[in-house]
C-alpha cells in the first residue's frame, strides 16, 4: 500500500516562487488512466520489481527550510499512482513507493539516495527537491533512472542521462525567443530586468531570459533591488525612463508591492512580466492593484479544464484529499513528474529493468501530459529546451489571472506561446 498520506497542507506556492524565494531562498505517449495488460506471473530481476509491486523510491524535504513549500509534492505522487494503481497498475503490478527525507540539504539528498539504493530495494527514483544535485552523481554511476520536479539545474544538465524532467526556466535549460517575442507582440521594445542583490539563486534566471530577450531582439539593463534597503516605491521612482518593458526575476514578496507601486505611479511600461506571484493568494490579497501583472510557465493552468486536469481533480480527491487547494502548483508538477515514470514503466516490458526503463523513455517524442505541458516533451534529447510557455495575466478588474491568447495569424496555438527555437 501507499504510505499514508500527509494533513498540513495549506500552501499555495508555485514553482516558479520556490526557486525564487528559496534560492533566493513527458514515441507519443499520454497521461492515461489505465495501464499495460496484466502479467503478474513473471519473474523478475531488477530491483524492486516483484510478481505484484515495482516499488520505487520518493525523496522530498521533509525538514528543513524549504520543507513547507515542497510538502505538496507527495500529494502530487499519491494522486498519480493511486490512479493507476486503481486501473490495475503495470503490468498487475502496483507501484508502491519507500520515502526519505533529505533535509532541506545537498549532503541530505546525497545520504537519502545512498539510502534508498543499498539499504531499501527500490526500482528507481521520484524527486522533488532543491537539492537533487546531491545525489546525481550516484544515480549517473550506477545508471539509476530518476524523475523529478524540474527546480533544480541537474535536470537540464545533459550529461545526466538516467534523469527524467519536463522544460521549466527555473532550471536554468536553454530557452528559445518564446518571452521576447511576448513582450514585443505586446509592444515591447527594451526591458528593465529586476534582480536581487542579495540571492544568486534568482540571478540565474537572468541568462535564459537574457538569452530570450537578444533572440527577440529586444535590449535589457539589468537592476539591482534590495528591499532591505529601498522601498517598492522609491526603487519604481528611480527606474531608467528608457524602456517599456519592465521584467521582474524575484521572489513574490518583491514582485507584488513592486508592480503595485509601479500601478500606483501610473504603470508606464507596456509590460510587466514576473517569474513568480502567479496564484489565488496574490488575487485575494493585491485584485486590481496588480492588474496587468503577466506571469509564465510550461505548466497549463487549471482554468483550461482540460480532461487530463479533471482526471488529476479527481485523482486528488481520492487518493490525497489532504491537499488544499488541489491545484497547488507543486501537485500539479509532481503529479506530471510520476506519469513520466509511469509511462516510463508502461514503455519498459513486461519484465522491467532499469536499462529498459531508461532506453524506453529515451525512445519517447512529444509528450506533453495529455495537453498539461506547453509544447512538447523530446525524450530523444538529454536536455529539454524551452519553447512554449504559457502566459497569463491578472484582468483589468484584479479577480483572475486570464490567459493570454496568441492571436498572431498562423500561430498553431492560441494558448501556448512558441518561440522560433534554441
Amino acid at each position: 500500500m501507499l504510505a499514508a498520506p500527509i494533513h498540513r497542507l495549506e500552501r499555495r506556492t508555485t514553482l516558479t516562487a520556490i526557486a525564487a524565494t528559496i534560492l533566493a531562498a513527458l514515441a507519443t505517449v499520454s497521461c492515461t488512466n489505465g495501464s499495460s495488460p496484466a502479467n503478474t506471473s513473471a519473474a523478475c530481476a531488477a530491483p524492486g520489481v516483484s510478481p505484484h509491486e515495482i516499488r520505487v523510491g520518493l525523496i522530498y524535504p521533509d525538514s528543513g527550510p524549504i520543507s513547507g513549500e515542497l510538502e505538496a509534492a507527495r500529494s502530487g505522487a499519491d494522486a498519480r499512482f493511486g490512479l493507476v494503481n486503481a486501473a490495475g497498475g503495470i503490468n498487475g503490478r502496483k507501484i508502491t513507493y519507500t520515502w526519505q527525507d533529505d533535509n532541506s540539504s545537498t549532503s541530505g539528498n546525497g545520504t537519502a539516495v545512498r539510502s534508498l539504493f543499498e539499504s531499501s530495494s527500490v526500482f528507481g527514483l521520484l524527486e522533488a527537491s532543491i537539492n537533487a544535485d546531491g545525489g546525481a552523481d550516484y544515480l549517473r554511476s550506477n545508471q539509476i533512472p530518476a524523475v523529478g520536479l524540474p527546480i533544480t539545474n541537474v535536470w537540464s544538465d545533459p550529461s545526466y542521462t538516467t534523469m527524467f524532467s519536463y522544460p521549466s526556466l527555473i532550471t536554468g535549460g536553454p530557452v528559445s525567443d518564446v518571452v521576447g517575442r511576448y513582450v514585443r507582440e505586446h509592444g515591447g521594445h527594451r526591458a528593465i530586468v529586476v534582480t536581487t542583490e542579495t540571492a544568486s539563486g534568482v540571478q540565474g534566471f537572468d541568462p535564459p531570459l537574457a538569452k530570450s530577450f537578444a533572440e527577440a531582439q529586444v535590449p535589457t539593463t539589468t537592476v539591482p533591488y534590495n528591499s532591505a534597503v529601498t522601498s517598492p516605491a522609491e526603487f519604481v521612482h528611480r527606474l531608467p525612463t528608457d524602456a517599456d518593458v519592465l521584467v521582474l526575476a524575484l521572489g513574490p514578496n518583491d514582485v507584488l508591492p513592486i508592480d503595485a507601486a509601479v500601478n500606483a505611479a501610473g504603470n508606464r511600461f507596456k509590460v510587466v512580466v514576473a517569474i513568480a506571484g502567479s496564484g489565488d493568494a496574490t488575487i485575494q490579497k493585491y485584485g486590481s492593484s496588480v492588474a496587468g501583472l503577466t506571469t509564465f510557465s510550461t505548466l497549463v493552468p487549471f482554468r483550461a479544464n482540460l480532461p487530463a486536469q479533471q482526471d488529476y481533480l479527481r485523482a486528488v480527491a481520492s487518493y490525497a484529499p489532504e491537499l488544499q487547494p488541489a491545484t497547488q502548483e507543486v501537485a500539479y508538477g509532481t503529479y506530471i513528474a510520476a506519469d513520466i515514470l509511469v509511462q516510463g514503466l508502461m514503455a519498459a516490458g513486461a519484465c522491467p529493468t532499469r536499462t529498459g526503463f531508461i532506453n524506453a523513455l529515451r525512445g519517447m517524442q512529444n509528450y506533453n501530459a495529455e495537453g498539461m505541458l506547453a509544447g512538447k516533451v523530446d525524450f530523444t534529447k538529454t536536455h529539454q529546451a524551452i519553447n512554449c510557455l504559457i502566459f497569463t495575466r491578472v484582468n483589468d478588474a484584479g479577480t483572475a489571472f486570464d490567459v493570454v491568447p496568441d492571436t498572431v495569424p498562423g500561430a498553431p496555438s492560441q494558448t501556448e506561446w512558441c518561440g522560433t527555437g534554441t
